[in-house]
Parts: C-alpha cells; sequence; structure tokens
C-alpha cells in the first residue's frame, strides 16, 4: 500500500511489470525482482528512474531513495539494497519483463488468478521470460512466484479431454504449433515425446522419443539433447549442451514455494537411468545408472572429504541438495561403516578435471564417459 507520505505520482505505473533483472557492469545477473504486491511501490521508483537504456547513475539512486524514505523503504529491502550500491559507485543496467494482462504478479502470488491470468503467465514460461531458478550473483536462487503461477493453474484448470484419448489439465506445448511455429522454435520433437505447455524449450533442443518434459521446466538448447525415455521434471532447469541420456531422469518441485529445484549445468553430460535431484555442475559427466538423491553422500577421492549439500530453508523446513561440482565424474560407489561391516550407496567423484585432456582420455579410455 502506498503509504501518505509518499507521493509516487511522478512516477509511471507498473501494473503490467513482472519482474526486473538487474544485471553487473560485467553483465552478469545481480537481482531478479518480482513485481510483488510487498515491493511493488519500491519496484515503481526504481523502474521510473532508469533511463531509456535501462541504466540508473548514482544522483538518480540517490533520489530515489529520498523518494522511498518517507515509507521506510529506503532500507531492509532489496530495492533499497540495489539503490544503495547504485549510489555509492555500482553500475548496472536494468532489463524488465511484462505482459499484456495488468495485475497478473499481485493475482499469481496470492493464487488467484483465473483463466485469463493463468494464460498470460504460461506464456512468460512457454518464452522463457520467467523461470523457477536464477542464477543470481553466481548462486542459484528459487523464484517462489513461479511456483505460486503453477499451483494456481493446476486449482483453476479443469480435466478435460484432449486428442488420443488424454483427460488431463495441461495442454502439450506443440498442439496446434503450425510447421512455421516448429521451424521458428529450432527444436526437433520426435515421435512420442510429450512436453507440456509453461516449459521454455531453447533453440538447439533434440526431444527424442518417449521423452518428457513437464510444465514449469527450463531447458537452455543451444546443443542440448534430451535422449529418448528421459523425465525432466516441473521447474527442473537444464543448462546449454546438455546431453541427458536414455531413460535418465531429473526430480521436479511444486510444494514449498520457495524450495530450489534440481539444475544441471551448461555442458554437463548425464548417462543413462541416471536420477538426479540435486545440481550437477557445469562441464560434470554422471556415469549411466547414478542415483543423485537427497541426503546421499558424495565422497570426493581428490580431497578424501565429502562434498557438503546445499541447504535451503522453507518456512520451519531445511532441504539438503546433493552437489556434484563443476568439470567431474561421477560414478557409483559405496562407503564403509566405521566397522567395516556395512556399506551405504553413495556418489564418488573421481580425481581429476574433465578439462585436462590427459584426464579425460584416462576415463574414455576406462569406457565410463556419456558420450
Amino acid at each position: 500500500m502506498i503509504q501518505p507520505s509518499m507521493d509516487l505520482s511522478r512516477f509511471p505505473a507498473i501494473d503490467h511489470l513482472i519482474i526486473i533483472r538487474v544485471y553487473g557492469e560485467g553483465g552478469d545477473l545481480a537481482a531478479v525482482l518480482p513485481n510483488t504486491p510487498e515491493q511493488s511501490d519500491a519496484l515503481r521508483v526504481l523502474h521510473g528512474v532508469q533511463d531509456k537504456d535501462g541504466k540508473i547513475a548514482a544522483p538518480q539512486a540517490k533520489q530515489a531513495l529520498e523518494v522511498l524514505q518517507p515509507a521506510g523503504l529506503d532500507k531492509g529491502n532489496a530495492v533499497a539494497d540495489l539503490l544503495g550500491r547504485i549510489s555509492a559507485g555500482e553500475a548496472c543496467s536494468l532489463a524488465v519483463i511484462t505482459s499484456p494482462v495488468a495485475g497478473l504478479m499481485a493475482r499469481i502470488t496470492r493464487r488467484s488468478g483465473e483463466q485469463a491470468e493463468i494464460d498470460a503467465f504460461l506464456q512468460l514460461l512457454n518464452a522463457g521470460d520467467i523461470r523457477a531458478a536464477e542464477k543470481v550473483g553466481g548462486v542459484w536462487s528459487p523464484q517462489p512466484y513461479v511456483i505460486d503461477g503453477i499451483l494456481n493453474c493446476f486449482a483453476v484448470m479443469e480435466n478435460h479431454r484432449f486428442d488420443g484419448g488424454w483427460w488431463d489439465k495441461i495442454p502439450l506445448k506443440t498442439t496446434d504449433m503450425s510447421a512455421e511455429e516448429f521451424k521458428a522454435a529450432g527444436v526437433r520433437y520426435a515421435p512420442g515425446c510429450q512436453v507440456r505447455t509453461g516449459t521454455y524449450i531453447g533453440p538447439g533442443t533434440v526431444i527424442m522419443n518417449q521423452a518428457f518434459v513437464n510444465i514449469g521446466a527450463y531447458i537452455a538448447g543451444e546443443g542440448v539433447m534430451i535422449d529418448g525415455a528421459a523425465r525432466v521434471a516441473s521447474c527442473a532447469q537444464i543448462g546449454k549442451g546438455v546431453k541427458f541420456g536414455a531413460g535418465a531422469g531429473i526430480e521436479g518441485v511444486l510444494e514449498p514455494a520457495g524450495r530450489l529445484p534440481s539444475i544441471i549445468e551448461d555442458n554437463a553430460r548425464i548417462g543413462a537411468m541416471c536420477e538426479i535431484a540435486g545440481i550437477v555442475g557445469e562441464g560434470s559427466v554422471v556415469a549411466s545408472g547414478v542415483v543423485m538423491a537427497s541426503g546421499k553422500k558424495i565422497y570426493d577421492e581428490d580431497t578424501n572429504e565429502q562434498v557438503p549439500p546445499l541447504e535451503t530453508t522453507v518456512g520451519d523446513s531445511t532441504y539438503l541438495l546433493p552437489i556434484i561440482p563443476p568439470n567431474r565424474l561421477a560414478v557409483g560407489g559405496s562407503l564403509l561403516s566405521s566397522n567395516g561391516q556395512f556399506a551405504t550407496d553413495a556418489i564418488i567423484l573421481k580425481p581429476g578435471d574433465l578439462r585436462d585432456r590427459d584426464t579425460l582420455r584416462h576415463f574414455e579410455r576406462q569406457g565410463i564417459l556419456y558420450q
């Protein structure tokens, strides 16, 4: 709510604004600011002081903080923190995502959107304009409003009959696509694959026969292969150049909103029949048949230590996401108990960096790299 002492009349309304992405001087993503009811006033000021190129200089940042000060919004929130850094000389630029439907974010985050809001929200997902996780400041960050929107979809949409005899709520992304739209998308959809609407499939992706991609998933493209009978679950994130093996699956997440989904970073390779739950670092290889589950120990032969999981807290619950660091080979194995009588299933990181040519040749000779 706008405070009586805070005059926003000179700033344009932002009813159609969905999120603002903030990029640092080097082009790295520094913040993602959704237009939620809690920070809409501060976001309106931020949006109003940018120049035509999306940049904000230190004097404008200081003026914005002065506007926010009477309502107490000049500190203790993401917008104020950003303006403070700009005031101190940090350069940044803004990229704004909007929707034709006014008030979309407020309705979605309250899970009160009706069909018009649902359709607009699904279009944002299909276009890749929003996603369930973004790498902000080098750290993966969940975007809870995406989960809220997907749950809103399931609450509003009714089951109905689809061609082929299906009875479901969510149609396929490829339903009613024309030949021109297929060509423009640059994605190969092999016979029998099923991709639900509300997914982003980047150009240069191949979705092979019987593969399934669920709502909220984000596949970056540029050489991605989702092989036959693979499963990409709700909100899972797959980077560029990833090879995702036949029959493999990556875990999804829908509840609670705010929990980080499973992520495979750029140029990783996942072997056949793997199950991925957690984060696979850029350039890593997961050998066929490896099960990466929450709570499973990952042991690094280079350091003789366990790799700590990433902890994410939502409300009173803490979730542990296993992590495979970048450019490593992960294989199935086991760890012995202290008395040597029992073995616990584990993931073993083999020594060496896959960017090293000799290391790569060594693993190729052993025949355990997924090609």
